[in-house]
Parts: C-alpha cells; structure tokens; sequence
C-alpha cells in the first residue's frame, strides 16, 4: 500500500490529525492533538482478529470490510459533517496502513477531500 510522507512541518494547526485506530489503541498512545475516529471499535478488531486467525482471512476481511464502511460512514455523518471541500486531513494507523488506507479511499471518492494517510512506523521514521 502507498503511503504518503509529510515531514511534520507540513501539518498546520488548521489541519485534522485522524488516528483510525481503536479506541484502546489510541489511549495507549498517540500524536498529539490527534482525534480517534476508529473504523473498527476494541470488540470489532478483536472480532475480525479472531475470525483471521481461527477461520479464515476472506472471512475476516469481508466482516472487516463491513464493519470499516459502516463506521466510516457514522464519522462523515456525525463528527466529520460540518468539514468543507478545501478539508486536509492527515489520517493515520498502525502498521499495514488498511485501516487509513480504508478511510483515505472513500475520501477519495468523495472527491472534495484531500488526504495523507500514514502508518506510525512511517511517521516515527520521518
């Protein structure tokens, strides 16, 4: 998956930092000023994990897949509603990059938004 790199002076206090992670995964840690929007909640990753492991990766995608839309959805209806077109956020998550990668791609098809998606590794690398 690509990734786009920003240095972190690119990031203006105008722009939204989106960590997609879970809701655990981001109290753990994350950037700071960054808000959690998460595609998947703790017991929906735990699910789609589980489902992966014991079942069978198709399986585990197609209810992630599910899971990530219907989320992602709830995000542009609610919290991310009142966002323009001039809109660029920098979205994040942890390794792989599906879960801003899953994010990104529907923003892109909204086609009014610009976006930056990373993974921490690829952020703590720059």
């Amino acid at each position: 998956m690509k990734h786009d790199l920003i240095d972190s002076s690119d990031i203006t206090e105008n722009d939204d930092i989106i960590d997609v992670r879970s809701p655990s995964e981001y109290s753990l840690d994350h950037i700071p000023g960054a808000i959690n929007l998460p595609v998947l909640n703790d017991d929906e990753r735990q699910l789609v994990g589980w489902t992966y492991k014991n079942e069978s990766a198709f399986k585990a995608k197609k209810i992630g897949a599910s899971l990530v839309a219907k989320n992602i959805a709830h995000h542009i209806d609610t919290t991310l509603s009142l966002k323009t077109e001039n809109w660029s956020p920098v979205i994040y998550c942890w390794r792989g990059g599906k879960r801003s990668g899953s994010m990104s791609l529907i923003f892109r098809n909204i086609g009014s938004v610009s976006y930056t998606h990373l993974t921490l590794p690829t952020i703590c690398s720059v």
